[in-house]
């Protein structure tokens, strides 16, 4: 079994990979079946069809490609599942059908690959193992397969149309729309190398390679030989220091003693046209890997590769021709390379397949499909957020109570808010709200996109940090990308969770520690950060703050005290550093307590401390509460005392 070198791919999140069990190959037989699937017609990428259609009907042989008629192999159910002619897709979005062995069948359309065997439920979709709800199987000498997931690699969109049919729409991303339809059938069309036109990088791409998922980040590329030979990893992280041979070899060797590795063989190759530096080194698990690096252009690159049956670090030598042919550099008009990047005009796509939803986000964001979260390194995000809208609610509702929330969430010298404007996404009636925000450290610029849709919220914000004019100019794109498959959501959820901040803002869920022996209620809309209550440290967030509760049995409340007005003292008489305000004697919760009141600049943001320091029963408790300047509402400051005031003895309690 391949093993992945996860200590270096947990920064770009983890891999899942598989298909191991694909055989290349090419069956004479299915490639002409495939092939008599569907009728010549129209090309799919003609450029006065910027969205492309197919529409057809179970039971029906009449389909349309773009609105011109052909005729299919009927449509029909089987366990819930719609199964369609495979060669229908090629011809209405061209996408690659290619014959692993014989009965594995792959569907490739830009970056994505999707693999079925027939008579088989299991399936991968870039990696990814599925299964489906029925095999996919020939009938009549056509290969009929489950239309969710064909369309699932493609990204495209199923809606109900006229009639009882269904409609399946694409918008093409623009190297997609741009590039010449080929026919045939073979291994991605004659493809000879595989790289990232948006990261610089190109390399072979024998015919056993297979491309696996690498948790939605293109700085890394993972794949796989078809028999399951070997094990390769692409990296590439910017890299502001220029390195030479001598440093990329130390950056190989440290990091590999680090990981616990043992290295046999190392060397720097300064006389490649590219200097790089590799090592061969044996993991805890006792598998061998070949790593090497390169430096170019301001980025560092980065390469593993195992073979579970190498025993002598020399068994790596035969994989030298592929790692060989890496190259740092990625020449776009070379049709024989097959681009893994999905950049266009300095965007990618991000997917949600549960959701349904597909959109552009910068390509120099973080990815994370799975939470639907895109973050910039300088603060910049987006993030989309699904869930049940409560009755009666519409986009003014909706709106008003979003509103409520920034009063109650803001002061007033903090923020902006523009009227509401009326726009369409994915079809659909949207409300655009912006926002100016300026916790202290400048104004940033949130766009709240509001999306009414089978009682269901789609809510997309989008927020801009100050001085990022780049992502504030790219809103537009971002916000025109949008694309919701409204069924998909039906089919994979059923009553998801409200948010009725009206409601919500005033709901607490009780806590208790028995190991500490003290009780709180915590608010429904804070966000737990540590909330294992029968550990010394519990932490939740909200915004602008946090509140954090820290039991120890091992100090004296003096001692406490003494060490929080050690740590506060501004021994550098800094401006912005830490200023104590007060120091105050009092009672909380029925025992004696010190309050440690605090003012400072933290990141530029104005923030009070406030340090609660109480005893009982041989433990010292210390509850801090941060709260920026900037959220200190009136509002905010009751639920903090509310919070407070509920912390108790014993058996929780309860506040509704």
């Amino acid at each position: 079994m391949i093993r992945r070198k996860s200590r270096r791919l947990a920064e770009a999140g983890t891999p899942r990979l598989g298909m191991g069990y694909i055989l290349r190959g090419l069956s004479v037989m299915l490639v002409v079946l495939l092939l008599l699937a569907v009728f010549p017609g129209m090309n799919a990428y003609a450029a006065e069809t910027p969205i492309l259609k197919l529409s057809l009907k179970v039971g029906s042989t009449s389909a349309k490609v773009n609105g011109e008629p052909i005729l299919i192999q009927k449509p029909f159910t089987e366990s819930g599942a719609v199964m369609v002619p495979l060669g229908i897709f090629k011809k209405a979005f061209g996408s690659t059908v290619s014959l692993e062995g014989n009965n594995v069948v792959k569907l490739m359309y830009g970056p994505h690959t999707g693999a079925m065997t027939i008579g088989s439920t299991t399936a991968w979709k870039d990696g990814v193992k599925i299964k489906l709800a029925a095999p996919p199987r020939m009938v009549s000498g056509v290969l009929m397969v489950p239309l969710r997931f064909v369309t699932g690699v493609l990204g495209a969109r199923i809606t109900a149309a006229d009639g009882g049919g269904l409609l399946v729409t694409l918008t093409p991303s623009e190297k997609e729309a741009a590039a010449e339809p080929e026919s045939g059938i073979d291994s991605d069309v004659g493809k000879t190398r595989i790289g990232n036109s948006y990261f610089e990088w190109s390399m072979n791409y024998p015919p056993g390679l297979v491309v696996g998922d690498s948790g939605g980040n293109e700085n890394v590329a993972t794949f796989m030989s078809a028999e399951n030979d070997y094990y390769l990893e692409v990296h590439a992280s910017p890299q502001e220091v220029l390195l030479d041979p001598e440093g990329l070899l130390e950056n190989l060797v440290r990091s590999s003693e680090e990981g616990g590795e043992t290295v046999l063989d190392r060397e720097v190759v300064p006389e490649a046209k590219v200097p790089y530096a590799r090592i061969v080194s044996k993991d805890s698990s006792g598998a061998l890997w070949e790593g090497r690096q390169y430096y170019a252009d301001g980025r560092l690159y980065e390469i593993y590769l195992t073979d579970d049956n190498a025993v002598n670090y020399k068994d790596l030598d035969q994989y030298a021709v592929l790692l060989d042919s890496f190259q740092p550099s990625y020449n776009s008009s070379d049709k024989s390379i097959r681009d893994l990047s999905t950049v266009t005009n300095g965007l990618r796509e991000g997917y949600n397949e549960d959701y349904g939803i597909s959109l552009l986000v910068p390509a120099d964001w973080s990815v994370d499909d799975q939470h639907l979260l895109y973050e910039s390194k300088q603060g910049s995000y987006l993030r989309v957020k699904v869930s049940s809208a409560p009755a009666g609610s519409t986009l003014e509702s909706w709106s008003r109570e979003l509103e409520s929330q920034l009063r109650d969430t803001y002061v007033t010298e903090a923020y902006t808010l523009k009227n509401g404007i009326a726009g369409k996404v994915s079809g659909e009636p949207v409300l655009i709200n912006e926002i100016g925000l300026n916790p202290g450290n400048g104004w940033s610029t949130e766009y709240q996109i509001l999306l009414l849709k089978n009682g269901y919220r789609y809510y997309f914000e989008y927020r801009t940090a100050s001085g990022q004019d780049d992502d504030k100019a790219r809103f537009t794109d971002v916000l025109n990308s949008i694309d919701i498959d409204f069924e998909q959501i039906k089919e994979n959820f059923g009553r998801l969770e409200t948010d009725d901040y009206a409601l919500l803002s005033t709901k607490s869920i009780p806590k208790s520690s028995k190991a500490y022996g003290y009780s709180i209620d915590i608010p429904r809309l804070w966000t737990p950060y540590q909330d294992l209550f029968e550990s010394q440290t519990v932490e939740y967030r909200f915004t602008g703050g946090r509140f954090q509760i820290y039991a120890s049995p091992d100090v004296t409340m003096e001692y406490a005290v003494s060490q929080l007005q050690s740590y506060y003292q501004n021994t550098k008489k800094d401006p912005k550093g830490p200023q104590v305000k007060s120091v105050e004697e009092t009672t909380f919760a029925g025992v004696p307590a010190t309050i440690l009141t605090v003012q400072q600049t933290k990141n530029s943001i104005p923030v009070s401390t406030r340090n609660i320091i109480f005893g009982k029963n041989d433990v010292v408790y210390t509850i801090t509460v941060t709260l920026n300047d900037a959220n200190a509402t009136a509002s905010l400051q009751a639920v903090l005392e509310r919070v407070l005031g509920s912390f108790g003895w014993g058996e929780v309690g309860g506040m509704g």
